[in-house]
């Protein structure tokens, strides 16, 4: 029988699932989107999709038969009918016991420059057209139908060519009636798939957690009862479950994957037998070569000999493997384990030089990381330091010094994502969140991203910061000994971990700028600092405080809005735009319509109607309008503040920062308006 829970991963992917899926949303209804290609691939019996690289993002729907779909590092185990939306640049694979269909539709969404500053960090952080999810849908002949309907209404619009139609280069209005019908079936589908998330959530099978867990560990001991242990089950139902639906036990699917990663390394690398056996977990060089000759047929020798002649043969057949890139392991080696290539198009993307180097960074970081301990079945558990004494002489850059010493003092800090073992006195922080905390604080940080850096309330602060923007390369150069990030998801945080202990805190966490002062002055051991920096803030807002108070009169309200292409966002406390400052520093309050729902998160999308009934006696007002524009629109220009004059008019870049410089920058000029206003 099963424990008391449906298993961690699972838990989690749903809480993550419900958390999310309304933002993903918003973000749906604010970018642009392009259909790029919609096909239909037939795998046969036996047959797979091979590593392909997504060139952009896509939906992939697999109907009538059952498959072990891989993106990336994650699994989906489809039966019969399968949803998939799976990310740009991910590395997917699909293996069919059966034959099956599998419909491509690959599209493009971009935000206009325009639109908001919370919707491009969204997409920094919580970006939905990267991200790789799977459900079976509850209506899945629906979706079959509209999927069938997009093929043969594509298929048109190329004119029964290659399948693949570019509307850039279409003329006369069939043509573009076509683009639009395949734009508007687009988003039915998209529309169909969001419900089906939204209302049926998906989580894991057991099985599916299962492999992943063993995906991401299968270097290292694997038993049953760790196993067990992870998924909150007893050994007997992992392994009963787990074999029921993937016809092997655990352990021998391990044993899979990493003669999977085994082949890999022997195909894509120039690395040693001895240096990839000690890699996927066999320190026993003799015991691994038993172990890929029982898997394979082949010796491992044998087998990279068979690969470089058929390479040498038919150079199309190139593999373009990521190094760490795990594979699917539901086959058996033959002939055809050399081809890639197999969708009719060519549609393996070269993955470019950087981002293999990437990969190749953290993966010797990973292996530095854990000094390669592995004990795999029928070892002695020995560290073999031929790996560690290859990793020291290859004259990568990767290989650099980039944590501090081993014996510094840690401590460990509460963060979104749990607890975190940091240095007990950073000296090398990568601000990738929270940069004018950081600086408030006194600390100069190594390395931040270019949208903090941009804001005009640091300017002359950011000596000796480099902008590393979101690449890990950049980040991995300057060597931090502690990254702050905004990213809660686990993936991100994944990544920055192998660089360095990464701390990660949304920022609307925090109820008030003292909370988020304190918490980063203990993270950082500056708590004198912080306090110090509280005690002078709230001594210098207590008069403004005062101020605004006694400007106002009994009842007035006071709205902080942005208006952008037609659209009305509401600001609460926990946002910038002047929310943080108006609401919880000075004291002002909202019109009472305003529920409070809407000014529990960092903004709020409106409908015009209500913007009359929202708009209080005061108005703080994002724009790139100008006061005569406004007073000239016919909605804006009704409202009593734009008339009277009592309307606070500034761009995104001064209020969206709500940091504390950005704050001590911003709290006098909205106070000495406020007070002003007061007296028309």
């Amino acid at each position: 029988m099963g424990g008391a829970s449906d298993g961690q991963a699972g838990s989690s992917s749903l809480r993550r699932i419900l958390m999310n899926i309304n933002e993903q949303i918003q973000l749906w209804n604010q970018v642009i989107v392009r259909v790029l290609d919609i096909r239909i691939k037939r795998v046969g019996h036996g047959d797979e999709i091979r590593d392909y690289v997504a060139p952009t993002s896509m939906f992939m729907y697999l109907a009538n038969g059952s498959a072990e779909l891989w993106a990336d590092g994650d699994v989906w185990l489809a039966e019969r009918f399968h949803l998939q939306h799976i990310g740009k640049g991910k590395r997917v694979s699909v293996q069919s016991a059966s034959s099956l269909d599998a419909y491509m539709i690959l599209y493009k969404a971009s935000l206009p420059a325009s639109a908001l500053w919370e919707f491009h960090m969204m997409m920094q952080t919580e970006n939905p057209f990267m991200e790789s999810w799977g459900l079976a849908p509850s209506e899945p002949l629906v979706l079959l139908e509209m999927l069938q309907a997009m093929v043969d209404g594509w298929k048109q619009a190329d004119g029964g060519g290659s399948g693949q139609f570019d509307q850039e280069k279409s003329s006369g209005k069939d043509d573009g009636l076509r683009w639009l019908k395949a734009k508007g079936d687009f988003i039915r589908f998209t529309h169909a798939a969001l419900r089906e998330r939204a209302e049926h959530p998906c989580v894991p099978s057991l099985a599916e957690q299962v492999i992943r867990y063993m995906a991401r560990n299968y270097r290292g001991v694997i038993s049953v009862e760790q196993l067990a242990q992870q998924m909150n089950y007893t050994p007997q139902y992992v392994s009963r479950k787990f074999k029921e639906q993937m016809g092997c036990s655990p352990l021998e699917y391990a044993i899979r994957l990493r003669m999977d990663m085994a082949r890999n390394l022997l195909r894509d690398t120039a690395a040693t037998q001895q240096e990839i056996a000690a890699y996927v977990g066999y320190p026993d060089v003799i015991y691994f070569n038993r172990v890929f000759k029982k898997q394979t047929g082949v010796t491992p020798g044998q087998y990279r000999q068979k690969y470089r002649d058929a390479v040498s043969k038919d150079t199309r057949n190139r593999s373009n493997s990521s190094v760490v890139a795990p594979h699917p392991a539901m086959y058996h080696v033959d002939n055809n384990d050399i081809h890639y290539h197999l969708l009719s198009d060519g549609g393996n993307d070269m993955a470019s030089s950087k981002r293999k180097w990437l990969a190749t960074a953290l993966l010797c970081l990973t292996m530095a990381a854990s000094g390669c301990e592995t004990a795999p079945e029928g070892t002695g558990g020995k560290n073999n330091s031929a790996t560690n004494q290859t990793a020291n002489n290859t004259g990568d850059p990767s290989q650099a010094e980039t944590k501090a010493p081993t014996t510094a003092e840690k401590r460990t800090i509460t963060a979104a994502t749990g607890e975190v073992e940091v240095p007990a006195q950073p000296k090398r922080v990568a601000a990738q969140a929270f940069l004018g905390t950081v600086l408030a604080l006194g600390v100069q940080p190594v390395a931040s991203e270019t949208f903090l850096m941009n804001s005009p309330y640091l300017e002359g602060k950011l000596d000796g910061v480099t902008d590393v923007g979101d690449s890990l390369e950049a980040l991995l150069e300057v060597e931090p000994d502690l990254i702050i990030t905004q990213i809660a998801q686990a993936e991100t945080v994944d990544k920055y971990a192998k660089i360095a202990p990464t701390v990660a805190m949304p920022y609307n966490r925090f109820a008030s700028i003292q909370e988020e002062m304190r918490y980063f002055g203990d993270l950082l051991d500056k708590k004198d600092v912080a306090e110090q920096w509280i005690a002078d803030f709230e001594r210098k807002t207590g008069k403004l405080r005062e101020a605004v108070q006694g400007a106002l009169h009994e009842g007035e309200t006071v709205s902080v809005m942005q208006e952008y292409d037609g659209t009305v966002f509401l600001f609460g406390p926990k946002s910038g735009r002047g929310g943080r400052i108006m609401y919880e520093i000075l004291g002002a309050k909202p019109p009472a319509a305003i529920p409070e729902h809407m000014l529990a998160d960092s903004y709020y999308e409106f409908s015009l109607e209500k913007l009359p009934e929202y708009t209080g006696d005061y108005l703080i007002l994002t724009t790139n309008s100008t006061l005569e524009q406004l007073k000239a629109d016919p909605i804006w220009g009704k409202l009593p503040p734009i008339r009277d004059g009592k309307v606070f008019l500034w761009n995104e870049n001064q209020s969206w920062y709500r940091d504390p410089i950005a704050v001590e920058g911003q709290i006098n000029s909205l106070a000495e308006w406020i007070t002003k206003a007061a007296k028309k």
